[in-house]
């Protein structure tokens, strides 16, 4: 491994570090003064944060603090739920008695939250919106990855990238880049990536759920919005925090295979099943089961002779931050280094880098116009053995081969040994046979190694002015960004010669060998595997936000935004391009009225029907500021709100011109007695010039609110939305003549409801700090529209969930000859006794595709997370969970649909057979193929419940006087575990991951120290 930039950044972070602890020797102190913190009534504030520079003091229970005022710096002082106050140097020393305002109730400064290109008090949002705080989250919860912070903990999301399992089939990766799944993520204003960003470069995630929310970010938000805000420096308030992080990831669950003995015995039945004769004989059934593993091999690729018990990583973060009036900064340097489960050869040496680099500055150019420019990073390299180890382990059968063979048992004077050009440590030769010239263990040991390498940047410049000149309160705003994304693999592909024994007839020594290959190390470096993503983005925008009369709050934005997002290879790139209206009042926040509206632009449809207004309007309503909740003490804040909108967007047409009537190759013709021929030409679709765009129309009613002296939150909202003109081509419209001719049309819908609740409970008792929080979502679908025609009722899809499974109903398994004599005849290949018998739903005496019927859905329609944490002076225990219910799944894969040569799975030790058919867990065992069982049917389906504990974290707070002593502002040590375990009657098969690398679960210790 490289470990060049690791130790870049280890001596920058040290550096810096040196040069924050120095500041105290190198510059001239100031005196401290004494101060006391009190509100409107003179009572004292605890725990408050008070800033100047490079000092940081904390207001103990009466209030009291002390702090050295540096010269031309400000005296910062930030507590929860007062307004921030900001006092000159000047000021402070002659006002050692700070009195601070309560906020109201929402409109706090934490309260503040990050909207479509705007920030809004919690109190004034009328949409349907879900704040995460990443700062408060971040006390008690170390997640490294940002997306992993959601799931569970949001309200409305399922994991962390569907929001209310809205819009199924519909994905904005075009626009965000890999991994975002369904919703569209925003980072600092403009559509990004955001798998590999850092939880502790977040300021905020706030999740924009309905359509009047998220309207403004046009046709990419149709199915909500993710808005990702990133941390900025403050003024006077200089930190610097750093991060170390060691943790295990341990698997989850690895999948159980036969040893060779059992294999052989089992694979005897198949054949036995198939009226075939036994492969292997009861000595070649002993020996592998007893004799030496060399001679007769029994490969357990997930043992931990190839495995580790766990894989490592180590993880390192600073953060700096800080400035002036004039200027403010921030940045955030990470690495994340993690090892390899695999446990020989060039894997044991596998390690994989993540680098991220964050600046974000901010820059006053005169009283009225400010800047801000950033940068980010992320640099991915991984390196390893060349070859697929999880998929050979999933397929390669235990007795093929030996994967090595020790030199001590060959003929010494055998010319291959004699001659080899490599060997393992100088004890072993590969391994193998010949139809397995390669292996996983000559990619491991000797075929060379493979780098994959990925580097992602992205680029922001934003311009305010403040045009208070021309009027108070207007604006204007600008953000350019410029992102790329390229990826590409570095090989050193060596060949290598495995060998085949010839063993002795009387001893188990090896007479002579046969090779397969050459043994070749050029050192040749090649590239390949290149891929890029390349997006340019930018929006302008005139806002308003003025009050009259401190009653009469008007607010209001003009926006104009463009994108571009390319891939390699795609040639026209995704366009985005629309102008957006947003108009707000309030009247003495109590009466909330907001119009949002974007006017959407797509070059997918055709001339004269490419724009199209999406409007949305929402309303609330703030009980608890009316005169007849005043006398209620037990409700402090109670909300309605209602909304309504049309969401246009384009992303359900896949193509460009299919409005038009597009003809393409189509066989040949011949001619002059077969002597002359040419291409045919054939129309592919038909003209449709009133194509248009798919549509999002929904309501939302919710209600938001605070009781027994804010003891009590609960949020709660109901949703109905129906996706229509969905694009098809609709050929049971037309007769099958006329199928090269048919148009693409809107003709789909699907429909989506459900509700959600959100209850909070905070409570303090003494030293004892209790906070607990559950969210549930209620979110089924329905198919209203789709082009079908089917023989029976029960195969129509409408009226089915849009995200229903069909499949066969299967009664059980055959027992004998006259059980499938006396059934319905199954259309799917030969059946014998032990094969699943399928219900013939229709009567007509086959089954066949026509007797599949509706099974299940496979997103759960009721989810949901729970979060406890629990406080007790220094110390806080933190749980999360997260729920999913109602949900089916259907196993299909090669662990548990074996036929022919397939490897066998634990699962056929239940297999029928004539003596255990009154037992049976599984069906017949067969050495041909068997396609008759393996078919999506309620044999291979699984109830998908789960109750997942999703993370669990342990803090302590090392006392004021130990981080004083050390210089520090706050030290803290955590112990954590993410993924610990997961309740359900399915666990098994959630947790095991076939053919490809375990899923884990993950445990740490780390600290955190802040400056």
């Amino acid at each position: 491994m490289n470990y060049k930039h690791a130790i870049i950044l280890t001596c920058l972070s040290a550096m810096l570090l040196c040069v924050q602890a120095d500041s105290y020797a190198q510059e001239g102190k100031p005196v401290k003064t004494q101060y006391v913190l009190v509100d409107e009534e003179g009572k004292p504030i605890r725990n408050a944060d008070v800033y100047s520079g490079t000092a940081y003091a904390k207001t103990n229970a009466e209030g009291k603090f002390s702090i050295a005022v540096e010269a031309g710096s400000d005296l910062v002082v930030v507590a929860k739920g007062y307004d921030k106050m900001s006092l000159s140097s000047g000021d402070a020393l002659q006002q050692p008695r700070i009195t601070m305002k309560k906020s109201a109730l929402l409109y706090a400064e934490e309260d503040r939250t990050n909207l479509a290109f705007r920030k809004a008090f919690q109190g004034d949002i009328v949409g349907s919106v879900t704040k995460l705080d990443i700062a408060e989250i971040q006390k008690y919860d170390h997640t490294i990855r940002l997306v992993d912070v959601i799931a569970g903990r949001s309200l409305g999301m399922m994991g962390y990238d569907r929001i209310r399992g809205l819009g199924r089939g519909i994905t904005v990766e075009d626009i965000t880049g890999s991994g975002t799944g369904r919703a569209m993520f925003v980072v600092d204003g403009l559509p990004r990536d955001a798998e590999n960003m850092r939880l502790n470069e977040v300021e905020s995630i706030t999740i924009l759920k309905d359509v009047n929310s998220a309207i403004l970010y046009g046709t990419g938000a149709v199915n909500g919005v993710v808005l990702v805000t990133t941390k900025r420096g403050e003024a006077f308030k200089k930190r610097s925090d750093f991060s170390v992080n060691y943790g295990i990831a341990t698997p989850r669950a690895l999948p159980k295979y036969l040893n060779s003995a059992d294999y052989m015995t089992y694979f005897n039945q198949a054949r036995e099943n198939d009226g075939l004769t036994p492969q292997f004989s009861d000595e070649t059934i002993e020996n592998f089961r007893t004799g030496n593993k060399y001679r007769y091999p029994d490969v357990d690729y997930y043992s931990d002779a190839y495995l580790r018990s766990f894989k490592n990583y180590y993880d390192l973060t600073g953060e700096f931050s800080g400035g002036n009036n004039v200027a403010q900064y921030y940045t955030n340097l990470g690495w994340y280094n993690a090892g390899s489960l695999l446990n020989f050869g060039e894997e044991a040496k596998g390690r994989s880098n993540r680098f991220n680099v964050r600046g974000n500055v901010d820059l006053k150019i005169n009283d009225w116009i400010n800047t801000a420019v950033d940068a980010y990073g992320v640099f991915l390299i991984s390196k390893g053995a060349r070859g697929n180890y999880w998929s050979d382990a999933a397929t390669v059968r235990p007795h093929e081969y030996a994967p090595l063979l020790p030199i001590n048992l060959i003929n010494p004077h055998d010319p291959l040994l004699l001659g080899r050009k490599n060997d393992i440590n100088g004890q072993y030769l590969l391994g193998g046979v010949s139809n397995r010239t390669t292996t996983p263990f000559g990619y491991g040991y000797s075929g060379g190694t493979e780098e994959i390498i990925s580097r992602n940047f992205a680029f922001n410049n934003r311009v305010n002015v403040n045009l208070d000149r021309v009027t108070p309160g207007l604006s204007f705003h600008t953000n350019v960004s410029f992102d790329y994304f390229v990826a590409y693999s570095q090989t050193v592909a060596n060949e290598y010669s495995v060998y085949e024994p010839v063993w002795s007839a009387t001893a188990d020594s090896i007479v002579s060998l046969k090779q397969y290959g050459k043994d070749s190390r050029p050192g040749t470096q090649s590239v390949g595997g290149s891929s890029f993503r390349r997006r340019f983005g930018g929006y302008g925008l005139l806002g308003y936000d003025r009050t009259f009369n401190s009653k009469h709050h008007f607010t209001g934005s003009l926006l104009g935004f463009l994108g571009n997002y390319k891939v390699e290879g795609d040639f026209q790139g995704v366009k985005l391009a629309h102008a957006g209206l947003r108009v707000g009042y309030a009247f003495d926040r109590r009466y909330l009225v907001d119009f949002s509206s974007a006017y959407v632009g797509s070059v997918k449809l055709a001339k004269g029907n490419r724009g199209k207004l999406s409007p949305s309007l929402a309303v609330g309503w703030v009980l608890s500021e009316e005169d007849f909740m005043s006398s209620s003490r037990n409700v402090n804040y109670l909300k309605l709100h209602a909304s309504a909108g049309m969401m246009n967007s384009d992303f359900l047409i896949n193509n460009f011109f299919l409005y038009d009537n597009r003809y393409a190759g189509s066989g040949s013709y011949n001619w002059f007695e077969g002597g002359r021929s040419r291409s045919g030409i054939a129309s592919s679709w038909g003209t449709n010039p009133n194509l248009d765009y798919t549509r999002r129309k929904e309501i939302t009613l919710g209600v938001e609110g605070r009781f027994f002296n804010n003891v009590l939150g609960v949020t709660a909202n109901v949703f109905h939305d129906v996706y229509d003109r969905l694009v098809t081509r609709p050929t049971t419209r037309y007769p099958s003549f006329y199928t090269d001719f048919i148009p693409y049309e809107n003709f789909g819908a699907n429909k989506y409801q459900g509700a959600e609740l959100g209850v909070e409970v905070n409570k303090t008792f003494g030293d004892w700090k209790i906070a607990a929080g559950v969210n549930v979502l209620y979110s089924t679908t329905e198919v209203l529209k789709m082009d079908e025609v089917y023989n029976n009722a029960y195969q129509y899809r409408a009226g089915h969930p849009a995200d229903a499974r069909f499949g066969l109903e299967a009664l059980g398994l055959f027992q004998d000859d006259a059980e499938i004599a006396a059934s319905p005849r199954q259309v799917f290949g030969a059946v014998r006794p032990g094969d699943i018998k399928y219900k013939d739903q229709n009567g007509d005496g086959i089954v066949d595709e026509n007797d599949e019927i509706y099974l299940g859905r496979y997103q759960q329609p009721i989810s949901g997370g729970l979060q406890i944490r629990v406080s007790y002076r220094n110390f806080t225990l933190y749980a999360l969970g997260e729920a999913s219910y109602g949900a089916d799944e259907f196993v299909n894969n090669n662990y548990y649909w074996v036929d022919g040569n397939d490897k066998y799975s634990e699962l056929v030790l239940g297999a029928w057979t004539p003596e255990t058919k009154a037992t049976a867990t599984y069906p017949r065992l067969s050495s041909q193929t068997n396609s008759n069982n393996h078919r999506q049917s309620t044999y291979w389906e699984y109830d998908n419940d789960y109750f997942n504990i999703r993370r669990i974290q342990l803090s302590y707070d090392m006392p004021a006087f130990v981080s004083k002593a050390l210089r520090m502002r706050l030290l803290n040590v955590f112990v954590d575990g993410f993924n610990v375990f997961r309740f359900g009657p399915s666990r098994r098969i959630q947790d095991l991951s076939i053919g490809g690398e375990p899923s884990y679960r993950v445990f740490s210790v780390g600290l955190n120290a802040s400056f």
